[in-house]
């Protein structure tokens, strides 16, 4: 047997850079690999187990190979410690342990067991509704991945399932507001907090999410070139966001108030805003209306005047169409062109009756629609 090598696997999952270590043996004339350790020590660990087994009697495969949920979540948490939602994921994995068992090993997780976590789920109510979709898919898809891992990553599954049922999700709600709602909501926060004004109008104008908008430094603008670039995104990439006339304007004030490498709108933090936010919303009369839906404003205003789904997608940011598609149907002028096509349809075959006359290729058609039937 070679004495192997031990190295350092990287890679980029959904914008984010993980890492894990990895070793490389041949054994008996064939090449074996392990991957999914945790640290260079760990690796070598089991390739001296490997290499030596009469000096290392206890291999971890056998103790890895029983594997237990609680200990699955714990490397899972390790392997996602960068991630954006991993409070989120902490609190999914929770109850998960509760629901399966911390001590049930990750073998005994079957295709049947999930199908069998998820019907409860499904009978679950809170106060007179069920569950939604999405409250049953997220443990589900943490769940999915966690097996996933343990499948191809860290080898202590043999298989992982193939197939776990989602339930279908609705689109996600899109409220957004008119340009007399936009004007009253713009006035109602002027008057109780300029910072605030300027942060809704900008959000209204560039689409940029809460957490984007407050981040933004002036350093960040370049309104020479009439863009601001984002470095932290949901998704992880960077992007430039063009800006209109108006989110200019922006700019213009919150630059004659701060200085270079500031924070445009004063304050990281929401709560700076939020009590004068929830006064100007009830002061406008708005009704089921987030901050978010500053973004939905955008994302309309922009598609009723002529921006194209493939556009919309690259100026919200969104990795993939499906996130747009919300947005299609206030979009009806290319619908609109397409059934004008149909307007003068009867038009040649109401001549050719008045005329007496039937054009070959009509008459042709309709003898090969008489065969079929």
């Amino acid at each position: 047997m070679s004495h192997g090598s031990v190295s350092k696997r990287t890679w980029v999952h959904h914008g984010v850079k993980q890492s894990a270590w990895q070793f490389s043996a041949r054994v008996d004339g064939r090449r074996v690999r392990r991957s999914g350790f945790l640290s260079r020590a760990e690796a070598q660990e089991a390739l001296d187990a490997l290499r030596y087994p009469a000096t290392a009697p206890v291999v971890a495969a056998p103790v890895a190979a029983g594997m237990t949920l609680a200990e699955g979540v714990e490397r899972y948490l390790k392997v996602k410690a960068r991630k954006r939602g991993i409070v989120d994921d902490r609190r999914i994995t929770g109850r998960l342990m509760i629901a399966l068992g911390a001590d049930t090993p990750l073998v005994n997780i079957t295709p049947s067991v999930i199908a069998e976590y998820r019907a409860q789920r499904l009978a679950v109510k809170r106060g007179d509704a069920f569950l939604s979709p999405a409250a049953i898919n997220r443990p589900l898809g943490v769940l999915r991945h966690l097996l996933k891992l343990a499948h191809e990553e860290w080898e202590v599954l043999p298989s992982a399932p193939r197939a776990i049922r989602m339930e279908k999700e609705r689109q996600g709600r899109c409220r957004w507001l008119t340009p007399e709602e936009a004007h009253q909501l713009f006035t109602a926060c002027r008057a109780l907090n300029p910072a605030l004004a300027d942060l809704v109008e900008f959000c209204a104008y560039t689409g940029l999410r809460q957490a984007e908008a407050l981040g933004l430094t002036l350093d960040r603008v370049d309104r020479a070139r009439g863009v601001v670039l984002l470095e932290v995104t949901k998704n992880g990439r960077r992007r430039e966001v063009p800006l209109c006339g108006p989110a200019d304007a922006v700019l213009g004030r919150r630059q004659a108030a701060g200085g270079d490498g500031d924070r445009v709108f004063g304050a990281t933090s929401w709560y700076a805003f939020r009590g004068a936010w929830r006064r100007s919303v009830r002061a406008t009369g708005l009704v089921n209306f987030k901050f978010h839906d500053l973004r939905h404003t955008f994302a309309s205003w922009a598609v009723q005047r002529g921006a194209t789904l493939p556009e919309l997608k690259d100026l919200l940011g969104h990795s993939s169409l499906a996130m747009v598609l919300r947005y299609a149907h206030l979009a009806p002028e290319h619908l609109r062109s397409a059934v004008s096509r149909l307007d003068d349809v009867m038009a040649r075959a109401q001549g050719a009756a008045e005329m007496g006359t039937w054009p070959v290729e009509s008459r042709k058609s309709a003898s090969v629609l008489e065969d079929a039937s």
